[in-house]
């Protein structure tokens, strides 16, 4: 009997996370397709259009869709009769490796307390590799990308045995509290029974079935997430969820664990399906022809291209303003600001306006703004100046070009994170605007008089791409690629919606109270 050889794993590992990272499977396109057809709402209608030209363009164009390209977790499924006589986690793990450098990925894998990044997505756990059997002598690896925004608004509960009634509760208030954050529209993971770990793994593993295969409780689930009327992006709408999973397994007569793995709408995953005896000169075929990926792709494409069509969408290539005047938020004319910003400039944006930014902006996460901070109260200078300047909550995936940089994907990162630290920020600097995505909870009267929150589709970090015309300069990279601070030239970079405006509006605000009701 003929063995896998290690670098054919490897090679293989390489090839699925680069289809994950750049492709989204035909359900979960189609998904996004006959949710945006079914929308009445216009801000959301937008945000569901940037979606698909932003899958479009990173499909077009080999580049991951999203700037977090995650923490990357293997689905191994063994053949009893299959022949290994190799690491199979080191081979996965090189696999990883090799995808860092070629797709490329962004470098998320941190230590936990110390937060020192190892550089390669892998490191102590990393990548997250789980094992199963099946009949048979094949090999199959999933790989399924899970990124921070949504893997953060997850939840796990351990209900008593009595409260069986309050699993539906449950999840549906998991969901609740994440309003906007997760990127939705989402597809949402449930796990019941097994154990504490058991359950999480279940909820996790459910993301990987196919949209439509929902039984009458995920129905049931499906209806009452969606009347929260969150919506995609958490600015209202009719579609908060694409899907519900459940997976269940038995528990103790005592126990009544409940999982909820939150996943936005950017479901990525992909397989490779390996046999003893394969050469590496076949991998490329076997992989296209075992998962007919080749017709899927073509499928895929043509129903955005036909989406986009249909709905005049193809032209915003040309012309990227037509489609905020033609779908977003009933405001007759897009505000076109160039930073550095005055406090004229702002105080005249009200919520739900469509803004384009030209200029510079700073993305600053959660380690930049700390160190701001820091700065700050020893009274040390800032490398750069932030009067009139622009936040960009976001962890852009760069890569080394002609001795600069050239930026890859660069889409919003989760604001909530940066909540607490925001006021001290602008108590210190004249910041006037911070782009991000998910809202900020109780930010209004922070931001009230001096500074507005702009609304990015989360996600979209190949739409991005474009508006960014340079990168000027990085600094403290020794935070690391996602969390350095990275001076960007950009170009009418929109288009934003101001969901928090300076007069003490606040449209996440108002998305979750309805959500209450």
């Amino acid at each position: 009997m003929n063995a896998l050889k290690s670098q054919l794993v490897t090679d293989a590992v390489e090839e699925i996370i680069r289809q994950a990272q750049t492709r989204l499977p035909p359900d979960v396109v189609e998904g996004l397709v006959v949710a945006r057809d079914a929308e009445t709402d216009k801000t959301a209608t937008a945000q569901l259009d940037a979606i698909l030209e932003n899958i479009s363009i990173a499909d077009d164009r080999g580049i991951p869709m999203c700037q977090d390209t995650g923490i990357l977790v293997f689905f191994v499924e063994i053949g009893r009769d299959a022949c290994i006589v190799l690491d199979l986690d080191r081979a996965i793990r090189e696999g990883v490796k090799q995808a860092t450098n070629s797709v490329p990925l962004r470098p998320n894998a941190v230590e936990p307390l110390t937060r020192l990044n190892s550089g390669d997505n892998t490191g102590d756990g990393l990548p997250d590799i789980n094992y199963s059997f099946k009949d048979g002598k094949t090999i199959t690896i999933t790989v399924a990308p899970k990124g921070a925004g949504s893997e953060n608004m997850s939840a796990f509960t351990m209900l008593k045995p009595s409260q069986v009634g309050s699993v539906k509760d449950f999840v549906v208030e998991t969901v609740q509290k994440a309003g906007g954050m997760p990127c939705p529209p989402i597809i949402v993971g449930v796990g019941i029974g097994g154990s504490f770990d058991k359950s999480a793994r279940l909820a996790k593993r459910s993301l990987l079935r196919n949209l439509g295969d929902m039984d009458e409780y995920e129905q049931e689930l499906l209806e009452a997430i969606n009347s929260l009327g969150i919506g995609p992006m958490g600015l209202g709408g009719r579609t908060t969820a694409l899907a519900v999973h459940v997976e269940k397994a038995h528990c103790h007569t005592a126990s009544l664990p409940v999982a909820v793995n939150i996943q936005c709408w950017a479901n990525r995953h992909a397989s490779v399906t390996l046999d003893a005896g394969h050469d590496l000169t076949h991998l490329s075929e076997q992989y296209k022809t075992m998962h007919h990926l080749t017709e899927q792709h073509s499928n895929k494409h043509h129903l955005v291209e036909q989406h986009l069509n249909e709905h005049h969408l193809a032209e915003r290539h040309m012309n990227k303003h037509q489609l905020a005047e033609r779908h977003m938020a009933g405001k007759n004319v897009p505000h076109h600001l160039t930073t550095p910003l005055g406090r004229d400039d702002i105080m005249e944006l009200e919520a739900g306006d469509i803004v384009y930014l030209s200029g510079t902006i700073y993305t600053a996460r959660d380690e930049a703004h700390l160190r701001i901070l820091e700065l700050t109260d020893e009274g040390k200078p800032l490398p750069f100046d932030l009067e009139g300047a622009v936040l960009y909550h976001c962890g852009p995936l760069m890569q080394k070009d002609n001795g600069g940089w050239r930026t890859v994907a660069a889409g919003p990162t989760t604001s909530a994170r940066m909540t607490e630290m925001t006021p001290q920020v602008l108590d210190n600097y004249n910041v006037r605007a911070i782009i991000g995505k998910g809202g900020m909870k109780n930010i209004a009267p922070v931001l009230e008089d001096r500074c507005v929150y702009l609304a990015y589709t989360g996600g979209c970090a190949a739409l991005a791409v474009d508006m960014i015309k340079d990168v000027r300069g990085v600094h403290w990279l020794d935070l690391g690629m996602p969390e350095a601070v990275w001076v960007l030239e950009v170009e009418n970079f929109g288009p934003l919606i101001v969901g928090v405006d300076a007069k003490g509006r606040d449209l996440y605000g108002e998305v979750s109270g309805l959500a209450l009701k």
